[in-house]
């Protein structure tokens, strides 16, 4: 009998996540060159730069010029700039320019609930005058392959529970917003900010590597709290994930301690044919995880959140090898996930020699001999 290999076919994806910001949390404006033309600028949050501007806003928080918080925080934006673009689209648009405030090919016009948005390859994006909304609570993510530009006028409105603290806006080209518009959630966008003049933003703009200009215009970072302390935070030892709440106008957003735990897949096994058994380390006070799946590393089409220090994935096909990745969570958001390991190989026979049984985490070279070895046995069955 001929072995034919088959391969999973994913189509199942899983809702956003927000990450952490790390340090660049507090930041209202983070960049490498910092102008702003006029007074009249108020910045509700720390500002960061290297190149300072001719006119001096006002800062409701520090000003950091090429310190170590500074440099944290560039290295921080890079960080959840990875982890934002690590996440799978729930929605490609078709390539092209596309107005967001127009679309209709995600569902009603200007209307988007949580989920990570995708332009098509070298494809920008604009709000037009009617405007976005953003409805219910949960992460919004548009990923953009080329420049994020607003007109004049036009607006983000946050609705049904949706949050600035869960908005992330990643273009790779330079962001544009229009005079007199209001705009929400964090931008990351080295290639540059330019924020025209009167300018209502809650949220971040974060260009460590880039130039920020403002005129006289409004930022706010805003604060996030969690109503709830994080599951796990009362044991013992290590960086836990603590939370604390607190609320502003009858919002209640989340804020809590930065995750530094980076888990380690230290075992695995198959139960069965369509089951895999994984555990990981270190015990360092967060009892909180999500595991991440997929059929080629980098492809985590599959999640799910786990209290603990193992679980057992259940149906998966018959001996397929499946990439696993975990990371530590809190209620505010996720952490870094550890080393991506590809689990799940069929058994080789027992010989009598060490290992006894497959529970160990094999490398990529024992994957190939274990694979090689069961497809030869399949061949001359």
């Amino acid at each position: 009998m001929i072995f034919t290999p088959t391969f999973l076919s994913i189509t199942k994806v899983y809702a956003a996540t927000t990450p952490g910001l790390g340090q660049a949390t507090s930041f209202g404006i983070l960049s490498n060159t910092y102008t702003n033309t006029a007074s009249g600028t108020t910045i509700s949050g720390d500002l960061g730069y290297t190149t300072g501007p001719a006119t001096t806003p006002t800062v409701n928080g520090t000003t950091h010029v090429a310190d170590g918080t500074y440099a944290q925080a560039g290295i921080d934006q890079g960080s959840t700039l990875s982890n934002l673009n690590s996440q799978p689209c729930t929605f490609t648009f078709a390539n092209g320019a596309i107005d967001l405030a127009t679309d209709t090919t995600h569902g009603p016009a200007g209307i988007y609930t949580p989920g990570v948005y995708c332009t098509g390859a070298s494809s920008a994006a604009s709000i037009g005058a009617g405007g976005i909304t953003l409805s219910g609570g949960g992460t919004y993510i548009f990923r953009i392959n080329g420049a994020l530009t607003t007109v004049a006028n036009s607006s983000v409105t946050l609705a049904g529970g949706a949050s600035a603290c869960d908005v992330f806006w990643t273009p790779t080209a330079a962001t544009t917003l229009g005079a007199t518009s209001t705009f929400a959630g964090t931008d990351i966008d080295a290639s540059g900010i330019t924020i025209g003049s009167t300018i209502t933003w809650t949220g971040r703009a974060l260009a460590f590597g880039g130039t920020v200009s403002t005129t006289t215009d409004t930022i706010s970072s805003p604060t996030c709290s969690s109503p709830t302390p994080t599951p796990g935070s009362s044991s013992s030892g290590g960086s836990g994930g603590n939370s604390a709440s607190s609320s502003t106008g009858g919002t209640t957003h989340c804020i809590a301690n930065e995750i530094t735990t980076v888990p380690i897949i230290i075992e695995s096994k198959r139960i069965s044919p369509t089951s895999i058994f994984i555990s990981w380390a270190p015990y360092a006070g967060i009892e909180t995880f999500n595991v991440r799946y997929g059929v080629t590393n980098g492809n985590w089409a599959y999640n799910t959140n786990v209290t603990g220090f193992s679980t057992t994935i259940n149906a998966l096909p018959p001996n397929q090898p499946i990439w696993f990745q975990v990371a530590a969570t809190n209620s505010c958001s996720i952490g870094t996930y550890g080393e991506a390991m590809l689990l799940g190989a069929p058994s080789l026979p027992n010989t009598g020699f060490a290992p006894g049984e497959n529970t160990s985490v094999l490398s990529i070279q024992d994957y190939t001999i274990v694979l090689l070895s069961f497809i030869l046995e399949q061949i001359y069955i």
